[in-house]
């Protein structure tokens, strides 16, 4: 979860820095800061979205799987940050020169925005290509589901429901955001010196930007993968999960105490 916190921080410098900007405008420190940290926050939102498939995949073992979690989880991340640099960077170069007139300047806005633009289009497709290979597993997770109906490791398997719910609901937030952020810069008309509305106007930042992030940040609060999902990396739905192992000193002769023992060893 630490992405999760790294995200949420970022949101808050951003949120912190935009007032600033507002207060005591102009200054442009504030107004860059505060781009840059409410643009790429997000990408760390999507982070952890991959890892928590990645983990659930783990769980559920090779059969509910048709990629290995260890490349998707790889892969999709380093996707993510690739977006997150390119996003900082494009966003840093429109807003440093966004306020200038000469050619130079003009055309460092332009090459910023496009730059930005391809790291939200990049987010935005990689995405919905990871979310067509989550929705193939969490298929494939429910036959294994049916299949072992009665088994406790179909319980197991059963028990992953709010986490897919979670994901699903994060995955919309995060990717409609992105939308309306390529839309938001997409539309700037450079020739006219028209920013369009979106931009210009606060509403659509609150509602398409804001809100979903906040939505998205706070969902995984109440649906917490450390509920759903064994604290030791590695274990499977066929594998007996011995929480002993990752429990603290204190906690472990209490763990030990309450756990039944297995009649094999007696």
């Amino acid at each position: 979860m630490f992405v999760l916190v790294a995200g949420t921080v970022l949101q808050v410098l951003g949120y912190v820095t935009r007032k600033i900007a507002i207060d005591q405008d102009p200054l442009l420190w504030a107004f860059g800061t505060s781009q840059t940290s409410i643009l790429v926050a997000p990408a760390f939102l999507a982070a952890q979205d991959y890892m928590i498939i990645g983990r659930m995949m783990s769980y559920v073992g090779i059969k509910g799987t048709i990629i290995p979690h260890r490349f998707i989880t790889k892969t999709f991340v380093f996707i993510d940050v690739i977006c997150l640099i390119t996003q900082a960077a494009g966003i840093a170069m429109f807003v440093s020169n966004v306020s200038k007139f000469d050619p130079d300047s003009r055309k460092a806005v332009l090459r910023g925005r496009n730059i930005l633009l391809g790291g939200l289009v990049l987010q935005i497709v990689a995405f919905c290509i990871f979310l067509i290979i989550a929705i193939l597993f969490h298929l494939k997770t429910r036959r294994l589901m049916n299949e072992k109906r009665d088994e406790k490791d179909g319980e197991k398997a059963r028990s992953l429901r709010p986490l897919f719910i979670a994901f699903y609901a994060s995955g919309f937030f995060v990717t409609g955001r992105s939308v309306f952020r390529a839309i938001e810069f997409g539309v700037i008309d450079f020739q006219t010196r028209s920013r369009g509305y979106l931009y210009d106007n606060e509403w659509p930042f609150y509602v398409l930007d804001a809100a979903p992030i906040l939505f998205a940040t706070i969902l995984f609060n109440f649906v917490h993968p450390a509920s759903f999902l064994p604290r030791k990396k590695g274990l499977e739905t066929t594998t007996p999960i011995k929480e002993t192992s990752s429990r603290r000193w204190w906690s472990r002769g209490k763990a030990e105490k309450e756990s039944p023992r297995d009649p094999s060893t007696v």
